[in-house]
């Protein structure tokens, strides 16, 4: 069966191209979509692929049927309702890379522009006008840029202004003494970039942190007559704050590409002011861009529809193919752990602590916790759960999830432990994979266990004392259940004991109650795994 995918903007010919020469693939093209006219239309595809234009709501969402990624021909995905896409499992991805120059170069002739008052010039002398004294600019050397943002755009902005003879203050949180030292740049704190800017050009990505980073508050804190500089998204600014600020003269100018409401709106009081300069969104807006942007979101929508990587996908634990190929046995283990956890638990589990030892894995912790939240939620939800949305439905669920050391003493090359917590109990289980192929539970609350966990399991608390296994043996071999597996644990002779029953065919409930009428069982659970 075909994939379908539908496109709501413009591709270049060279992304048309790759989907014409896919045979596995339908697509249409639908432009100008509401997000009311999308949740019709969506109904029946597997991909949907979109600009900044398209608004992806979670009605949206809601209404597609079969919609397994959302691909973004561009960086930001503040049109994508992220979170929604999680809960229902289906990946989101974008274009990082792909128009890095072209934003890089469009900050560049932005800030240029910004000195030197080039567009009102140009609007001077083909009015008619020689008029020099109006246009009298300001140099970029010497003078002091603060990047807000050093990811692969703030970076190459702040090398390019070094060229200029630029001093370079960066704020990013996320930005090492080291990386900067390398790049440069002077490391600062934001209000620090604040005060002491010539320059202000933001880099940074649109989150409920960022929103309105630039507000009154911020510009009071900067230099008289600083300048403003904005390629990355509208809603980094205040912009009644910036209208406000260029009108009194603390800020001398702003060049900007981008806006909270877009298209701008015709009366916007930005649109009048002769200290700025806009223009439409177009950073990302050169032919090679273009192309980049668009070959590179359908290969990655076409992989992802075919499982075979999933490249810049920002919702998913595992991106890198080869690194998701190696981590898939390990991935299996710990969802089948997650799985005992949760068909062992006597209520709803409401704490998960994760332990992940190894030289292969340790690394990990994230995507096998992902797998072990898939394993406890799968068994008692009545929707699809993935590695997606595993996390967000855990959280919704009120499920507390933390790292921790000390949950098992024992000595495996590798080792996945999980303790889980419900009202009134707690369980912990450990797992590893004997020669990085053959999975074991090793250990279930202290008690050493070597189980292959596959098939139907009973598991068995008792004391351990003659006879045990001789009656529960026979009671399964007069109703016809032949045992493939038996493993037993106990700490010492005499005390409690657990047993874990491998059989070939279901165990109906009458028979569980047989069981239970032996004196020495405790309680039994039927698990699949």
């Amino acid at each position: 069966m075909a994939f379908k995918i539908l496109i709501t903007d413009d591709l270049s010919p060279q992304g048309l191209a790759r989907l014409e020469q896919a045979e596995d693939v339908e697509f249409d093209i639908v432009k100008g979509l509401t997000p009311e006219a999308l949740a019709e239309r969506i109904k029946g595809y597997d991909g949907l692929i979109v600009r900044s234009s398209v608004k992806v709501t979670g009605e949206v969402l809601a209404a597609a049927d079969r919609l397994k990624v959302v691909g973004r021909a561009g960086v930001g995905v503040d049109n994508i309702d992220v979170d929604e896409a999680s809960l229902r499992g289906i990946i989101v991805m974008n274009t990082p890379g792909a128009n890095t120059i072209a934003t890089t170069e469009h900050t560049m002739a932005l800030l240029l522009a910004l000195c030197r008052n080039l567009p009102q010039a140009h609007i001077s002398l083909t009015s008619g006008e020689w008029n020099r004294k109006k246009f009298l600019g300001v140099q970029l050397y010497r003078k002091t840029i603060g990047v807000i943002g050093m990811g692969r755009i703030g970076t190459r902005v702040a090398l390019r202004c070094q060229a200029f003879g630029m001093h370079v203050l960066a704020y990013d949180p996320y930005l090492s003494d080291e990386v900067a030292q390398d790049l440069k740049v002077e490391p600062v704190s934001l209000p620090e970039l604040l005060a002491r800017s010539d320059f202000i050009t933001l880099h940074a990505a649109l989150t409920p942190d960022t929103e309105k980073l630039i507000d009154a508050e911020a510009i009071a804190r900067m230099k008289e007559g600083v300048r403003i500089i904005n390629a990355a998204r509208g809603g980094l600014i205040d912009e009644a704050a910036l209208i406000e600020g260029l009108r009194s003269g603390k800020i001398a100018g702003a060049a900007l590409d981008v806006f909270a409401e877009e298209p701008l709106p015709p009366d916007s009081p930005l649109l009048k002011m002769e200290n700025v300069i806009v223009t439409p969104h177009l950073a990302a807006s050169t032919v090679e861009a273009q192309r980049d942007v668009s070959t590179q979101i359908v290969d990655q929508v076409l992989d992802a529809l075919r499982g075979l990587d999933y490249r810049n996908a920002i919702n998913m634990p595992v991106v890198d193919a080869q690194l998701l190929k190696n981590l898939r046995p390990y991935m299996e283990l710990a969802q089948k752990l997650g799985s005992l956890q949760t068909q062992l638990a006597d209520s709803a589990i409401r704490r998960v602590e994760v332990e992940i030892e190894g030289e292969e894995i340790q690394d990990h912790i994230k995507p096998l916790t992902v797998a072990i939240l898939k394993g406890i939620l799968k068994p008692v939800l009545h929707q699809t759960v993935n590695y997606i949305n595993a996390p967000h439905l855990a959280q919704k669920r009120g499920i507390a999830v933390s790292q921790t050391r000390g949950l098992a003493k024992l000595d495996y090359p590798n080792l996945i432990t999980c303790r889980v917590e419900w009202e009134g109990g707690s369980r912990t289980i450990s797992a590893s994979l004997f020669n990085h192929t053959t999975p074991r539970l090793v250990q279930i609350d202290g008690y050493r266990i070597d189980v292959r966990p596959e098939g139907i399991i009973l598991v068995v608390s008792n004391h351990d004392q003659p006879g045990i296994i001789g009656y529960m043996g026979t009671v399964l071999g007069q109703n016809n259940i032949n045992i493939s597996a038996w493993r037993y644990g106990r700490k010492e002779p005499y005390g409690l004991a657990i047993s874990f029953i491998g059989v070939d065919s279901d165990v109906p409930d009458d028979v569980i109650d047989t069981l239970l009428k032996f004196e020495p069982v405790i309680w039994i659970k039927k698990v699949y795994l």
